[in-house]
C-alpha cells in the first residue's frame, strides 16, 4: 500500500465547488459557461477517489468513443501528471483506460456501441463530459451502475447547457430542470419499491460561469464577454450559462429568421384556414393549420398525433375538437402519396378521402398535387419567400411553434440539396426521422397555395419580385 500526501482543496479548485467534494447523490450535475473549470474539477475529485476508495471502477463516457482520447481521459492524465502522480498510474489506449497500481481504474466507453457499456462489470460510476446523451443511452448506462463493492454510486455530468432542437423538449431539461427557476439546487425522488420499502434518487445541479474562476486569464474572459457585441446567443450560453438551441450549419431552411419570421396572432373564424397534412406516423402524423390573408401566410397550430390517434382519423377528430366553431371555409393540402389506398385506410379508400368525409361539416376543398413538388426546388422557393418575399408572400409562424419552427432551425441539407432525413430510436427500438416532418406540410401547402408563383420561380421566367423584409416586432397582427 502507498500514502498519498495530498494537496489542501482550496489550493487546487475553486471556491464554488468546494461543497461538491462529500457530496454522494446519485447525479451531479455541473452545468453552465466555458472557462468555470467544472470539467477540471471533475477531474481532480475523480482522481482523489481512485487514489483513495477501496474499490473503484469509472466509466468515462461521451456519445463517440473517439472523442474521449483528447476530453476526459486527456484531461485526467494531464492533471495526473501535474500533481507529480505520474508514478502511481499506467495510461492504456487500446482500449482507452487508465489503471492505478492500487487496482482501481478508469475505462472509457462512447454511445455509439453501447454494448461495450454494458459489459462492464460493476462499475461505480460516470463522468458524462460535455455531450448529453439520449435518454436510451443514458437508461442503458445508469442501469449498468449497480455494484455493492462501492461507498456510493455516481454519475457525473460536466456540461455547457446547449442541446440540438428545442431545449424545453429534451429529455435531459425536462427531467432536472423544469420547472425551476433556481441556477443551483438539489432535490429527492421518493420510489416506493413496495408498503415497506422507499429509496432515495437524489440529485444535485451546480451553475458556474467563468465568474468562479480564480484562475482565469483575463484574454478569455475578454472574448467570452466580447460575445455580447459578436454573437449574442453564444454570449448567453458560453459566457453567462444559460440554456439555448445550438446553431448549426448546413440547414435545408437557411434563410429562416426567429425574430423576423415568427410573431403574434388572433386566429378569425371567418378567415379559411388552410390544413396540410404529412401522413408518416411515426414519431407522430403531422398537420399544419394555416391563414392566408392576401400572401401573407400564417401558421397558426400544430397538431402532432401520437400512437394511439396517429392515424388519418384520429387527426380529423382532434382539428374537429379544436376548430368546431370554424365558419370561414376549409382548404386541404399534403402529401401527394395519400391519395393512394394503402394498409392504413380501408378498400376503396385513401387518406384524402378520409379526410373530405370526416371533416364534410367544413365543405373542404382539396389542393393537392398530382405528383411530389422537387424537393431542392421548392426549398430554394421557400428560402427565397424567408430572404426577399418574393411575389410579395410572407411566411409567418406563431411564437410558441415547436415543431414547424424545430424544423427550420434543425433541419438540415442533404449533399443533393434534398432535405437529410436523419434518423433517431424511439424507446421502443423503432426507428424515425427526426426532423422535416412539419416542414414538409409547409411545402406542399405554398406549392399549392401558390402554384402560378412557383410555376414561375421553377421556370425562371417573368419579373420575380423581391422586396426588403420590414418587421415592426412589437406590433400584434390582427388577420
Amino acid at each position: 500500500m502507498f500514502t498519498i500526501n495530498w494537496c489542501d482543496w482550496e489550493d487546487i479548485v475553486n471556491e464554488s465547488f468546494i461543497p461538491l467534494l462529500e457530496n454522494r447523490d446519485r447525479y451531479v450535475i455541473m452545468y453552465g459557461g466555458r472557462g468555470s473549470s467544472k470539467s477540471n474539477f471533475e477531474a481532480k475529485k475523480l482522481i482523489y477517489r481512485c487514489l483513495t476508495e477501496d474499490y473503484f471502477r469509472h466509466i468515462l463516457v461521451r456519445n463517440t468513443y473517439a472523442t474521449i482520447k483528447d476530453s476526459s481521459y486527456q484531461t485526467i492524465k494531464d492533471i495526473i501528471f501535474e500533481l507529480g502522480l505520474g508514478d502511481l498510474f499506467e495510461f492504456k489506449l487500446q482500449p482507452l483506460e487508465i489503471h492505478c497500481i492500487n487496482g482501481n481504474s478508469f475505462l472509457a466507453r462512447g454511445c455509439d456501441d453501447t454494448q461495450k457499456l454494458k459489459s462492464i462489470k460493476d462499475p461505480t460510476g460516470v463522468w458524462y463530459e460535455e455531450d448529453i446523451p439520449t435518454e436510451n443511452d443514458f437508461i442503458t448506462i445508469t442501469t449498468s451502475v449497480r455494484t455493492q463493492k462501492a461507498n456510493y454510486l455516481q454519475e457525473t455530468f460536466t456540461i455547457n447547457p446547449e442541446v440540438e432542437g428545442n431545449y424545453q423538449d429534451n429529455w435531459f431539461w425536462k427531467r432536472f430542470f423544469k420547472d425551476r427557476n433556481e441556477l443551483s439546487y438539489s432535490d429527492i425522488t421518493i420510489i416506493e419499491i413496495d408498503k415497506d420499502t422507499k429509496v432515495d434518487l437524489t440529485f444535485t445541479i451546480h451553475h458556474s460561469t467563468y465568474k468562479d474562476n480564480k484562475w482565469i486569464p483575463n484574454e478569455f474572459i475578454g472574448f467570452l464577454m466580447d460575445l455580447k457585441r459578436t454573437n449574442p446567443y453564444y454570449w448567453e450560453v458560453y459566457c453567462n450559462g444559460k440554456w439555448g438551441n445550438r446553431i448549426l450549419g448546413g440547414l435545408f431552411y437557411k434563410n429562416f429568421n426567429v425574430a423576423r419570421n415568427t410573431f403574434n396572432w388572433e386566429y378569425d373564424e371567418q378567415i379559411p384556414l388552410h390544413i396540410s397534412f404529412d401522413f408518416n406516423v411515426n414519431p407522430y402524423m403531422s398537420c399544419s393549420i394555416w391563414q392566408i390573408v392576401g400572401k401573407a401566410v400564417y401558421l397558426i397550430d400544430e397538431l402532432a398525433m401520437k400512437n394511439p390517434y396517429n392515424t388519418t382519423k384520429g387527426v380529423c377528430n382532434e382539428f374537429k375538437r379544436k376548430y368546431f366553431a370554424h365558419k370561414g371555409g376549409l382548404f386541404v393540402y399534403g402529401d401527394p402519396s395519400g391519395k393512394n389506398s394503402d394498409t392504413r385506410s380501408e378498400k376503396g379508400f385513401n387518406d384524402f378521402k378520409i379526410i373530405t368525409n370526416e371533416l364534410e361539416i367544413f365543405k373542404p376543398t382539396l389542393r393537392v398535387a398530382t405528383l411530389h413538388p422537387p424537393v431542392a426546388m421548392r426549398g430554394n422557393f421557400i428560402n427565397e419567400i424567408y430572404a426577399n418575399n418574393i411575389f410579395d408572400i410572407s411566411i409567418n409562424l406563431f411564437e410558441n411553434s415547436i415543431y414547424l419552427k424545430n424544423d427550420m432551425l434543425f433541419g438540415k441539407e442533404a449533399s443533393d440539396g434534398t432535405k437529410l432525413k436523419e434518423k433517431v430510436k424511439a424507446e421502443d427500438g423503432s426507428t424515425h426521422e427526426k426532423y422535416h416532418h412539419f416542414s414538409d406540410t409547409l411545402d406542399y401547402l405554398m406549392c399549392e397555395a401558390f402554384r402560378n408563383e412557383f410555376a414561375q420561380y421553377q421556370n425562371g421566367s417573368g419579373n420575380i419580385m423581391r422586396r426588403p423584409v420590414i418587421k415592426d416586432l412589437n406590433t400584434k397582427n390582427k388577420f
